[in-house]
């Protein structure tokens, strides 16, 4: 089955605006870049628990893409056929300075990695935050709905300085380009790993801007409450690059600013199958309370009715769930398939439940793939989600900690 990305692309232009948000840069005594070189990274939270410094191994510059832009071009894309396709699963990322375009190996034994979340865990560090942003006013939802996956339901939503929706936002983006992502700490964006990197040109996307709780496109604080904000660091599973498996298709961005200190951000949390559907499906007690929010590009097909560029799109349906598939490295399923309408954009944007123990926003998954682009009335769950597991909590612990 041919299964395409859920994002955009194109070249489109780098814009130099900053927003209202005006911040230095938060990397703390950052050792200095050496080219040819091996990069020595302070522990940061979990060295009280013994963990020494780690070692980044040099591992070249990359090819980079200083344009405003994220993904690859999904028809040059052959996807395996199958979400069980043969990866090498490792326990190595790869870093990729932004700056610079020096890249580094980052390898980090299983155990290791898990006490970054352990100490993330006990320092309440996992949780989701809301900011000291002041919540804006939702105005009237105009019902705008198209028809990929046989019936579309998403509407246009108007409350993306609303907590947690200020976290969210467009990374890249353009009439036929463009990502999602989420904040999940200061200034730590989760995301697709296609967003990061393209696979067929084996190019990353340096110039891509993260703008939260984006509001339509034009270029000052009435549509980029927040701002703009540039990476720092790429970090992408290096599997994802050695492979055509769609198991690694998730990674981080670091930016150089921290506007989740002003926006919030959302929790991540592995929960168990049984329990997942639990919080995602319909049942006869009532609907589940999994969503997606994405910005969708709104010149490709499949994007929604009258899509309006720039704007948050949301299933007015929750996410309920098909299949679990693809074995993680911790003998969780990876990836599942879910009812959501989504279309181009949408890539690297949250799957998140309002309702964890009782009322955090956290995020259970990452908006990967899809099936199909205008889908039949049979294709119910149509739409690949990269699962959030422990392996990824490990990760995004380790990666929060040494880049705080």
């Amino acid at each position: 089955m041919k299964r395409t990305y859920l994002y955009a692309t194109a070249a489109s232009l780098l814009f130099s605006f900053a927003g209202v948000v005006s911040a230095q840069s938060v990397e703390s005594a950052p050792a200095p870049l050496q080219f040819g070189q091996d990069l020595q990274v302070d522990a940061g939270l979990a060295a009280k628990a013994g963990i020494p410094a780690q070692v980044w191994r040099w591992a070249g510059v990359v090819n980079g893409d200083r344009s405003d832009t994220a993904g690859s071009d999904g028809s040059r894309r052959k996807g395996s056929d199958s979400d069980e396709a043969d990866a090498k699963h490792s326990e190595a990322w790869i870093a990729v300075n932004v700056k610079t375009g020096y890249s580094y190996r980052v390898e980090v034994p299983r155990e290791v990695s898990h006490t970054f979340y352990r100490q993330a865990l006990q320092a309440g560090l996992t949780g989701s935050n809301a900011g000291t942003a002041v919540n804006g006013s939702e105005a009237d939802a105009a019902g705008l709905k198209g028809w990929s996956d046989g019936i579309d339901t998403r509407t246009r939503r108007f409350d993306n300085t609303t907590f947690p929706f200020r976290a969210m936002g467009q990374l890249g983006g353009g009439n036929t380009s463009g990502c999602s992502g989420t904040l999940v700490g200061r200034r730590h964006v989760l995301t697709a790993a296609h967003c990061l990197y393209n696979r067929d040109s084996e190019t990353w996307s340096l110039g891509a801007i993260f703008r939260p709780g984006r509001e339509g496109t034009c270029n000052d604080a009435s549509c980029e409450p927040y701002g703009e904000h540039t990476g720092e660091w790429f970090f992408t599973p290096e599997a994802y690059r050695t492979s055509t498996s769609w198991a690694d298709d998730y990674g981080i961005m670091v930016l150089d600013t921290a506007p989740g200190d002003t926006t919030g951000w959302l929790g991540y949390v592995a929960i168990s199958e049984s329990s997942l559907r639990d919080y995602c499906d319909d049942d006869a007690s009532g609907s589940g309370r999994c969503f997606n929010r994405g910005y969708p590009a709104c010149g490709l097909s499949g994007a929604p009715a009258s899509c309006q560029q720039g704007w948050a799109y949301q299933d007015t349906n929750n996410c309920q769930i098909g299949s679990f598939s693809s074995t993680d490295a911790d003998g969780w399923k990876a990836r599942y398939s879910t009812a959501c309408d989504l279309s181009g954009g949408h890539s690297g944007s949250a799957v998140y439940t309002d309702v964890w123990a009782g009322s955090s926003d956290v995020v259970v998954g990452v908006v990967s793939t899809q099936t199909c682009s205008t889908c039949s009335a049979s294709d119910d769950f149509p739409n690949g989600i990269r699962r959030i597991t422990p392996e990824v909590l490990d990760w995004i612990a380790y990666f929060k900690s040494t880049r705080p």
